[in-house]
């Protein structure tokens, strides 16, 4: 396994594409919000735009793309600082707990660290989200808030 930073090349947008719709889509659910209202337009435009500003691939052996991180430049409401937030984190389910996650971390910090920028990830889930949470703070990331909801 592999990782490495993913292009806008066809062949790059068309794995991170059938990795998120053919995989997280069918996975994620969450009532009203779950991925299965997918608006595959919108989300491959979303693809790009993360791509464009930095995303993460993990390749395994036969050249399967097994686990992406994209990322993109924004800041809070209130202010001018900016930070480096997930547009989506996802490993296939055959390979979590499999350090493809931890590979992929690494690469974001890392980048985050090169470009001297705060790194954001976010568990956006009901299932099992309070072991995901301390699945990221075993990756050396630090919580620092919460999302709550009703109606999901």
């Amino acid at each position: 396994m592999i990782v490495r930073q993913l292009t806008t090349s066809k062949e790059d947008l068309e794995k991170v594409v059938e990795l998120l719709a053919g995989h997280f889509v069918p996975e994620h659910k969450m009532g009203p919000l779950s991925a299965i209202n997918v608006n595959l337009e919108k989300g491959v435009k979303w693809v790009v735009f993360n791509v464009n500003q930095m995303a993460f691939g993990v390749i395994n052996d036969e050249g399967r793309l097994i686990g992406s991180l994209g990322l993109h430049l924004t800041s809070p409401w209130y202010s001018d600082s900016e930070y480096l937030a997930d547009g989506w984190f996802y490993v296939l389910p055959e390979y979590r707990k499999t350090g493809v996650g931890k590979m992929l971390i690494d690469e974001a910090k890392k980048f985050a660290d090169e470009v001297k920028l705060p790194l954001i990830i976010g568990v956006f889930t009901s299932e099992d989200a309070e072991s995901k949470a301390k699945v990221m703070q075993k990756m050396g990331m630090t919580m620092v808030g919460g999302l709550f909801a009703v109606g999901v």
